[in-house]
């Protein structure tokens, strides 16, 4: 997002745009106006404006265009551009209203907010300062916390960070490209268009259908297209300067401006983005920023007031819309619907208008001496701020990269049945949620010799649990379960079981699954869904296994704020013993995870269920799950619940969130 001072308009018979200190030009204001209010409806409404994160894009462009036309201004008037006044200007423009944001957020999660998302704000936050936020949610969003925590307020200050990088650099290539061609601007122009083809050749190149395009959304490299035709947009405007471009150009403003807006509706597909859409957008978009600098009907269009003066603030709209609409939600406030939408509105508008009266207006006003000694108060407090908060994860396995699986786990029975229960453990036995049925799948006399279990990190809590007791009936586990698998995530999770169908021909599947498929349920609707449950159990029972599906594993309602666990994903689960007869049985081991009145505590009746984010399983916990389980299925024995397992080194993940575990 791109929010720099801007050229006058330029005269019928000049190039665009010579720029004076202060001198705006209102049709670039209405451009910024449509640009953050683009990104803004898409935040809020994701599926009235699919491509709406495109404003993002045209701020680059902006961004490149005239901060390369105030380079060349400079030179032009004074034969050198004074770097550090370029970035002292920079700084006061953008960096004091950050400060405020990232103070405000971080007193707000501190006091508020929940505790999983305190350690993400305060990593994103001092990234954000340093202004490598978009590399650090390269490295992060691969992670468990990036999909079980709620959404980051920081998230979209990616690209602030992207564009303080192009600001360092671009100045530099500038000022050396310039000198050493003395003065002549071609060779800059042939730099320009070389880095724009390498960028959106990486991008293509790099980008693979089905998997996550992060790296290439967030990555520097990637993105420059968008800054590097906005430099050669104004290259080319000061280059061609005859009336006969100059008409061209104003006729192609409106169809140009068409085009983009258009977009902002279909360009969505990520192939065609990736694959030359984000640089084919740029290119209409510097069209439109060039044609908007002259006098015509697209200047007439933009340059009017309200759009002028949204333009202005909008980069405070910008830092402010995300933060909002993250914090202030139906579990946060007691408003809903149209009242919800009011109250994010005014939130909004309230405070770009504090950032830009108290903070932004004063601070760009200020003698240079006074700027210089406020500047280290601000990133200090900032700073403070973002310290303050914690800094472990409270999630479980946070750190967890989710976009590979790892080998499962293989446990073989013991060598001896003799099994002795440790003193020092009181074992939690539990009744069984459910009678065993007269079509049991598993027959207590011929215990199943190979159990595969499927399942997300519930399952990978529950796995030490029930291996120790599957083990001492004399079967081997083959644990499969991860932190953030699903029916349908990641990619080719469903391949890599099959294959263990394969290899070792379970007689039995215990599956216990979480929400992580309720986007794939939004987005494709219930029947896909089914479709991909009944290909699931296929799957499973190719080689004559039976299967032993479980309930969403329950929790988080410990933290408030978080999000809670409601199971919806059971309601296509719990149908399929109809659907499979004798293949497939249903069993909710929600009963001893829950308290009387319905709640997840952390601890019930001296037993610690869970670690501090709410949800993941401790040692009792597993146990539980575990006993319920052997409970269902004839096989239970308090022998199996002792010290060994108990150690295993997932539950002091996060650190310490199991004691004495």
């Amino acid at each position: 997002m791109t929010i720099v001072a801007l050229a006058p308009v330029a005269e019928p018979s000049r190039s665009p745009p010579s720029r004076a200190q202060d001198d705006r030009i209102g049709g670039l204001d209405g451009l910024r106006a449509v640009a953050v209010g683009a990104v803004v409806v898409y935040h809020q409404w994701p599926d009235a404006l699919p491509a709406g994160f495109l404003g993002v894009d045209l701020f680059m462009v902006l961004s490149g265009f005239l901060i390369t036309g105030l380079l060349l201004d400079e030179r032009s008037r004074t034969g050198a551009v004074r770097l550090g006044s370029f970035w002292l200007r920079r700084f006061r423009r953008l960096v004091p209203a950050l400060l405020a944001l990232l103070a405000v957020v971080a007193i707000w999660v501190q006091v508020v907010g929940p505790a999983t998302l305190k350690p993400t704000v305060r990593g994103q936050g001092l990234a954000s300062l340093l202004y490598v936020g978009n590399w650090k949610l390269v490295s992060d969003s691969t992670s468990y916390a990036s999909l079980s925590d709620p959404p980051s307020p920081l998230l979209h200050l990616w690209s602030l960070a992207i564009e303080e990088q192009f600001y360092v650099i671009w100045p530099l290539v500038v000022v050396g490209v310039l000198a050493l061609a003395r003065g002549r601007r071609r060779p800059l122009a042939l730099l320009a268009l070389a880095g724009t083809l390498a960028s959106a050749g990486l991008m293509a190149a790099w980008f693979i259908p089905g998997t996550d395009p992060l790296r290439l959304y967030y990555g520097t490299d990637t993105r420059a297209q968008a800054f590097l035709i906005g430099a050669l947009a104004m290259l080319a405007a000061r280059h061609f300067t005859g009336e006969r471009a100059r008409r061209g150009l104003r006729r192609a403003g409106m169809p140009a401006f068409a085009v983009m807006v258009a977009a902002f509706a279909w360009l969505d597909s990520p192939e065609s983005l990736y694959r030359g859409g984000f640089g084919a957008f740029a290119v209409v978009a510097a069209v439109v920023v060039v044609a908007v600098t002259m006098p015509g009907p697209l200047a007439r269009l933009l340059d009017r007031s309200p759009l002028r003066l949204i333009g202005r603030v909008s980069y405070g709209i910008y830092l402010w819309h995300w933060p909002v609409i993250v914090l202030v939600t139906e579990r946060t406030v007691p408003a809903r619907g149209v009242a919800l939408l009011v109250l994010r509105v005014a939130l909004i508008a309230a405070a770009t208008a504090l950032s830009w009266c108290l903070i932004e207006r004063p601070y760009k006003r200020a003698s240079p001496t006074l700027a210089l000694r406020l500047a280290p108060c601000g990133i200090a407090a900032a700073a403070a701020c973002v310290l303050a908060l914690p800094g472990v994860p409270v999630v479980a396995y946070a750190s967890f990269d989710v976009t590979r699986i790892p080998t499962p786990s293989v446990v073989a029975p013991p060598t001896s049945t003799s099994v002795v229960t440790s003193s020092s453990v009181t074992p939690f036995v539990v009744a069984p949620s459910a009678p065993p049925t007269s079509t049991a799948i598993v027959d207590p006399v011929a215990p199943p010799s190979t159990v595969l279990l499927i399942g997300d990190s519930g399952m990978y809590d529950a796995t030490p649990a029930l291996s120790a007791g599957l083990t001492l009936v004399g079967a081997k586990v083959i644990g499969t379960a991860y932190p953030g698998e699903g029916l349908t995530q990641p990619a080719g999770v469903r391949d890599m079981w099959a294959e263990w169908v394969r290899r070792e021909r379970p007689d039995l599947v215990v599956v216990m699954l979480g929400a992580w498929d309720t986007d794939f349920v939004a987005t494709n609707g219930d029947e896909a869904y089914r479709q991909v449950v009944d290909e699931t159990v296929g799957l499973f029972t190719a080689g004559g296994a039976r299967v032993l599906w479980l309930s969403e594993l329950p929790g988080r309602a410990a933290l408030p704020g978080a999000i809670v666990d409601a199971g919806e994903q059971n309601r296509f689960y719990h149908v399929l013993p109809g659907r499979y007869p004798d293949v497939v049985e249903y069993l909710d081991i929600t009963r001893p995870l829950l308290a009387a009145d319905g709640t997840a505590p952390r601890a019930l009746d001296g037993h610690l269920l869970r670690k501090p984010d709410g949800w993941h399983l401790c040692p009792d916990g597993a146990a539980a799950v575990a006993h319920a389980v052997l409970s269902h299925l004839g096989l239970d024995d308090p022998a199996w619940d002792g010290d060994l397992w108990r150690a295993d080194a997932r539950y002091d993940n996060p650190l310490g969130g199991c004691p004495n575990s």
